[in-house]
């Protein structure tokens, strides 16, 4: 049997809508899910023009509507279930807490409860789960200890894929995504700047659309190389294929695996301001506040697990993820 279905969570949003596109291009059949509370409907519209054939679209919340996501797990059967779907802004997550453990966990469950033992379950995690680890670079072995209610929403959805990849032999893989940045050459998706961003790039984007060139930058006290945050960028493509690689593993694997996503080089955020500005002949200047709750000093991946299980590695360099950030936007 050919494994050429996904059912695709969060299909309308950045991350998700990349994953999209690539696997529409290469002769997949997807069925999208999103309720658009962080995206809107461009994407979508895009997938249903260009792909008529091999893409189906649902609007259903996921932690709110199982008998609608039941119906489309039943009727449309797929071989893999990539869960991009989640809430994931830090500083929102401390603000509303019940409505991230709410949201993040009761989609996953909800999926894990009603699909098919059969279909493989590839899940994005985030490096958020490692929390303010001493220890850089992080591997998958490191210590597990969220500080802010995001992470801790990720840490508790991994452990009821570990449940039920265990006890209902679902078989799964759990990708920790440092920060995905860029946006893919077609130019169809792109990094969503006008929804009140909370990542750097994306406020970068804004703060060069709207003119005002002032970015505000939390924290100039870390213990780091220029007292900003250190953070590892993964080009948005090189994040899709490594889902794509992670298909490839889920089906080999006995029960459930985890790896880091990630390029292994940590950039600060005075750094990736620079490159922007340089790459983009922009000017964007910085004004240090305060930090955020729930930010941690160093956070860059250790990716020797991905590259060697995985036959994957992270190629494209920061200047061409500046670069396409910018590019896609303006055009």
């Amino acid at each position: 049997m050919t494994k050429n279905k996904i059912l695709v969570t969060g299909a309308a949003g950045y991350i998700g809508g990349t994953f999209t596109y690539e696997v529409l291009k290469k002769g997949f059949k997807v069925h999208g899910i999103d309720n658009f509370i962080n995206a809107n409907r461009n994407n979508i519209d895009a997938f249903s023009k260009d792909f008529p054939e091999s893409f189906i679209f649902s609007e259903i919340d996921l932690a709110k509507d199982v008998s609608k996501l039941k119906l489309v797990l039943d009727e449309f059967n797929p071989d893999f279930i990539v869960h991009f779907a989640g809430l994931k802004s830090v500083g929102e997550s401390e603000e509303q807490p019940d409505l991230y453990m709410n949201n993040n966990v009761g989609s996953t469950r909800n999926l894990l409860e009603n699909m098919n033992p059969k279909s493989f379950f590839i899940f994005s995690s985030s490096a958020t789960v490692y929390g303010n680890n001493p220890n850089q670079p992080l591997t998958e072995l490191s210590e597990i200890k969220a500080t802010s209610v995001y992470g801790s929403s990720k840490i508790e959805c991994e452990n009821l894929i570990k449940d039920y990849a265990f006890n209902k032999g679902i078989k799964s893989v759990c990708l920790r995504y440092f920060n995905p940045v860029g946006s893919h050459q077609d130019l169809i998706v792109v990094e969503d700047y006008l929804n009140k961003p909370n990542n750097l790039m994306p406020k970068l984007i804004e703060t060069a659309m709207n003119g005002n060139n002032t970015i505000n930058v939390y924290g100039r006290d870390y213990d780091t190389k220029d007292g900003t945050g250190e953070r590892d960028y993964i080009h948005i493509i090189d994040l899709v294929e490594g889902h794509i690689s992670a298909m490839d593993k889920v089906q080999k694997i006995k029960n459930i695996d985890f790896f880091n996503l990630g390029t292994g080089k940590s950039t600060s955020v005075i750094e990736l301001i620079s490159m922007f500005n340089k790459t983009n002949e922009l000017n964007i200047k910085i004004n240090f506040v305060d930090r955020r709750k729930g930010d941690v000093a160093i956070c860059y991946s250790n990716p020797y697990k991905a590259n060697n299980e995985m036959n994957w590695k992270a190629n494209l360099s920061l200047e061409r993820m500046c670069k396409d950030s910018w590019e896609a936007v303006q055009k």
